[in-house]
């Protein structure tokens, strides 16, 4: 089984496995969501810019301050960030879990 570009472009870098981001969800061109653990986004940093320039957008450094700082006062294991064209939304693991049962739930039919 061939391995997923993006995960051998990651797997280039030597971080230890509990850095390692952990995708959630890729739409090629499109947007990227991952993980990763709260408090460590300043360590992650060229991982982020790798991620999002996959899709071909990017990332300001204020922007990955912002994440830093609001995971640093959250009481959360995990910081999930959302990566597009337009936008980089980092949420804690609880509301994005919390979205997206919302959005299952809104989704389904009757």
């Amino acid at each position: 089984m061939q391995q997923h570009p993006l995960r051998s472009m990651i797997d280039g870098y030597s971080l230890k496995g509990d850095l390692m981001p952990k995708i959630i969800s890729i739409l090629p061109d499109v947007e990227i969501v991952f993980s990763l653990p709260s408090g460590k986004i300043i360590e992650n940093k060229s991982i982020i810019y790798l991620l999002a320039h996959y899709i071909g957008a990017t990332v300001k450094l204020d922007d990955i301050n912002r994440a830093q700082l609001f995971s640093l006062e959250g009481e959360m294991k995990d910081l999930v960030l959302i990566i597009n064209h337009s936008d980089f939304i980092f949420l804690t693991d609880q509301e994005f879990e919390k979205k997206s049962l919302e959005t299952k739930t809104f989704m389904q039919p009757d």
